[in-house]
């Protein structure tokens, strides 16, 4: 049992997040993929997943050993919109704070496997361990990744509405049934882990949902300025799973639907190119063109345009991005 301790500081700093970014979820994913658990949940995905991996995936198997705390690879890549930056993040990191994780892995499983121990030192051992997460990031998360987003970020909303409804009290009350709240101590079951009294000291806590967690996670610093995490499971049914795992809208059918212009078009200003003369350049048709299908789309409620100095900006529009089944926001982060 974990029990983080709060002072009134602490309440007025409590914070909700949608998610750490992709690099974390991928990391979290993969301890639904070893287990057994959630069979309608994660079943369909858990066997298409393994039947991607191979020896090159060996990693993976050392950054999370059965039994025992992980390496924290989430905690010293910290949040970010996407991988890369996630990355760059944990390539900065500091040696100290990679032995001390390291230190940590041993004091719970006896050794530090080699390919993890160079990462204090090695720059190229660092780049080459991403180099693994992020190829399994792109088998296993990536195509499902705005979906898993999503649903996060919708969980996010649903957990600002509690607080706005019943304040801080109702938010922890109402996390996870793993989770207790009586105040001023929040209670978190966790299993076989080893239980711990967090004090913030006024720094806060951070509530991150998760889309692959199934038990509550803390991630706790006592010399971190920034106060702690707390990772809690997203609600998710197995007919919310079910969606995730099914492909969003294909090309073809958007084509269909739209025209295969407009619908390029269209991704483009949801991937952010939002000019008229950069569009014209990408799908190498003239700018006189691309005027005409963004006034479509515009007309449609697809997009909007912004017209400034000179200049024309083209955004998509929630239903846009429904459209094309992408989250009504560009970065559900802290």
């Amino acid at each position: 049992m974990h029990r983080i301790h709060f002072t009134s500081d602490d309440l007025a700093r409590v914070r909700v997040a949608a998610t750490l970014g992709p690099m974390a979820e991928t990391l979290f994913s993969l301890t639904a993929l070893r287990g057994r658990s959630g069979e309608a949940t994660f079943g369909a995905w858990r066997r298409r997943a393994r039947a991607g991996l191979d020896s090159r995936y060996a990693v993976l198997g050392a950054v999370l050993p059965p039994g025992g705390p992980s390496f924290d690879l989430a905690n010293l890549a910290g949040p970010g919109r996407d991988f890369a930056e996630s990355a760059e993040n944990f390539l900065a990191r500091s040696r100290h704070a990679v032995r001390a994780e390291l230190d940590y892995y041993a004091d719970h499983h006896g050794r530090v496997p080699a390919a993890l121990a160079a990462l204090v030192d090695s720059p190229a051992a660092r780049r080459e361990l991403l180099s693994r997460v992020e190829s399994y990031h792109q088998a296993a998360v990536e195509p499902h990744w705005n979906r898993i987003q999503a649903h996060l970020a919708a969980e996010r909303t649903r957990r600002g509405t509690i607080m706005l409804d019943q304040g801080v009290d109702g938010l922890l009350s109402t996390l996870h049934p793993d989770i207790r709240w009586a105040p001023p101590t929040l209670y978190i079951r966790n299993g076989d882990e080893t239980p711990a009294e967090l004090t913030l000291d006024g720094r806060g806590l951070l509530l991150v949902s998760s889309f692959f967690l199934r038990v509550p996670t803390v991630m706790y610093d006592p010399r971190s300025l920034t106060g702690g995490f707390l990772f809690y499971p997203a609600a998710l049914g197995a007919e919310q799973a079910a969606s995730v795992w099914t492909t969003g809208t294909s090309s073809s059918a958007l084509a269909g639907l739209l025209g295969r212009t407009r619908a390029a078009i269209l991704t483009a200003i949801a991937d952010g190119v939002t000019g008229t003369g950069v569009l014209a350049r990408r799908l190498d048709v003239s700018s006189a063109a691309v005027s005409q299908h963004t006034a479509v789309l515009r007309e449609a409620g697809l997009i909007t345009t912004l017209r400034h100095h000179g200049t024309v900006q083209h955004h998509p529009t929630p239903t846009g991005l429904a459209l094309l089944d992408r989250p009504d926001t560009p970065h559900a982060g802290p």
